[in-house]
């Protein structure tokens, strides 16, 4: 099953040098979303992180610095996939583009599972999946209809949202291909640590990380 990191959207202290650690200890997928840094700022976020991890990270913005440095993929937003004709142009630009590089996009809600897609995704986020306090599916989710998306829809879809250590056996009962972790991680006084009872969690449930 994936394990992906979400980057907070404000930078934290010693971020990319958490991030480096978790990339030592065995993180293979990083989401770089910064909404609110211009493209200077991610370039420089980047050349703070090991050149021979970049093939690891899926950045959410700015996604010609994907190709600059060789990154892992591009995330599209619903900005990016907008019917607006300034965005339909984008994507062309990014299909002609990126056309070798991961691809993948959010889902909100259940329903548009199985909406057909004008990209090939790699694979979707969904999600808020989890109430963060009980660990209990978010409202508008239910398992019935989760384990039949992930068996039926022929998209790999990767649980975000309320994740902890608690939830990875359940997102891995009801057939996810993955799991994303962010506040779990970036809200805690030690994130790395954090981070490492993740991994600890997919070995107690023998569950081979991707």
């Amino acid at each position: 099953m994936k394990l992906i990191v979400i980057t907070p959207s404000k930078d934290v202290p010693d971020e990319q040098s958490l991030i480096t650690k978790m990339f030592e200890s065995g993180l293979k997928t990083l989401h770089l979303r910064k909404p609110k840094h211009s493209t200077n700022q991610m370039a420089e976020y980047l050349k703070e992180i090991p050149i021979h991890f970049h093939n690891r990270i899926v950045i959410h913005s700015h996604h010609n610095l994907a190709l600059k440095f060789t990154l892992k993929g591009i995330h599209l937003s619903r900005i990016h996939l907008s019917t607006n004709w300034r965005y339909w142009y984008i994507r062309m630009r990014l299909k002609f583009k990126f056309g070798q590089t991961s691809k993948s996009r959010s889902y909100s809600r259940l329903q548009q599972v199985y909406t057909k897609e004008e990209q090939n995704f790699d694979y979707f986020l969904i999600g808020t999946m989890f109430n963060n306090m009980t660990g209990d599916l978010y409202s508008g989710f239910y398992e019935e209809g989760i384990v039949a998306a992930n068996k039926n829809s022929g998209k790999k879809l990767i649980a975000r949202g309320g994740t902890s250590p608690a939830t990875i056996k359940r997102a891995a009962s009801m057939g996810f291909d993955g799991i994303a972790f962010n506040s779990y991680l970036w809200n805690a006084d030690m994130p790395y640590e954090n981070f490492m009872t993740v991994l600890a969690e997919f070995k107690n449930q023998n569950i081979e990380l991707e």
